[in-house]
């Protein structure tokens, strides 16, 4: 007779037999350009970490009361946010722009729709005077290492004398909040860096204990964009859960939907298309998904559908020898590419 558990009956197990734990892990001042660094402790199972920074940003004009912030700011000041184990493996390696539709993803767009006062996730007031106004600026930012709180696939063991997990914030500049613009005069100071850990406790019951060797990878790929037909090509042998494509001209400022003069393509072998929309219907699809538009420019492939269809639509290349997306444009500029994907891993247990 065979005894062995589902993972349906593990993840109950789980669940009964651990808890979660908030942990602040530490707080850091930061400066422009600079690196903020977190180790995290060795202990427990970790789900999924928390980011905030804060900063003040002075803004001087003799007459203007407002001042234009960057299109992709408050994130755009965080130039890199990676989360890496023993100097081999990042699950998490993203750029503060890239971040963008990634939170959207993970919290609904209107949730992380930036505001100009209030206790939202992400706040930038725009405010300019004569003498000089100081904007409370700040953004709290989920990091998810884990698919949901359902299926915890992804939960990294700490509690391992083999492992060591650090994560690395790099912070960008001024211009990456507040380009340079005629008759302004802009500050940035009091940066400071938080981070928290959301992790569980291990379970005594051997039963219990969840399945570590799958790791939930979050990255990032740029490409130039010409006017004309685009391909990019996607890492194979990889299980995708969300793609996210943010598309820019050589500005740089976000593209138009009217910019994209073709159906959006995944193609996997050259020969499958298990999508092909055009960009005015996936905006649509992403604003019903995410309750609120996604900034212009840029489009979602949530294959996990806000986590309500769980694995059915994720696209597999674990056995393909090509992924690729492809579209035609009317500018030249660039893409990133985000993309969360599920990986066996090796050499962490």
């Amino acid at each position: 007779m065979d005894n062995k558990i589902t993972p349906q009956q593990k993840m109950m197990l789980f669940k009964q037999a651990t808890m979660r734990h908030w942990q602040e892990i530490g707080t850091a001042a930061g400066a422009e350009g600079g690196q903020v660094q977190f180790v995290l402790p060795k202990s427990r199972l970790l789900s999924k970490l928390k980011l905030r920074v804060k900063l003040t940003l002075t803004a001087t004009h003799a007459a203007n009361t407002s001042y234009t912030a960057h299109e992709d700011a408050p994130f755009s000041f965080l130039r890199r946010v990676e989360l890496q184990m023993n100097n081999q493996v990042s699950p998490f390696n993203v750029s503060g722009k890239g971040l963008v539709p990634y939170e959207y993803s993970v919290n609904g767009a209107e949730a992380m729709k930036v505001q100009s006062s209030g206790r939202y996730p992400v706040v930038m007031p725009v405010v300019a005077s004569a003498g000089g106004t100081a904007n409370a600026v700040s953004m709290t930012l989920d990091l998810p290492v884990v698919t949901n709180d359902q299926e915890l696939i992804g939960l990294i063991l700490l509690q391992n004398d083999q492992t060591q997990a650090v994560v690395n914030i790099t912070l960008g500049t001024l211009a990456d909040l507040a380009p340079a613009s005629a008759g302004y005069t802009f500050a940035v100071t009091n940066i400071v860096v938080s981070l928290m850990a959301e992790t569980f406790s291990i379970p005594a019951i051997a039963d219990a204990f969840p399945d570590i060797s799958v790791a939930k990878m979050v990255s990032e790929i740029s490409q130039t964009v010409v006017a004309g037909e685009n391909l990019i090509k996607l890492p194979t042998g990889l299980i995708y859960r969300k793609i996210a494509l943010q598309l820019y001209n050589d500005t740089p400022v976000r593209l138009a939907d009217s910019n994209i003069t073709s159906n959006i393509e995944l193609i996997v072998n050259q020969a499958d298309f298990p999508v092909r929309i055009t960009p005015y219907t996936l905006a649509d699809e992403n604003t019903k998904l995410l309750e609120a538009p996604l900034p212009g420019g840029t489009y979602l492939f949530d294959f996990s559908n806000a986590g309500k269809t769980g694995s059915r639509d994720y696209i597999d290349t674990e056995r393909v020898t090509e992924f690729w997306i492809k579209f035609s444009s009317d500018t030249a500029g660039s893409v990133r590419v985000v993309y969360e994907t599920l990986s066996r891993l090796k050499g962490i247990s």
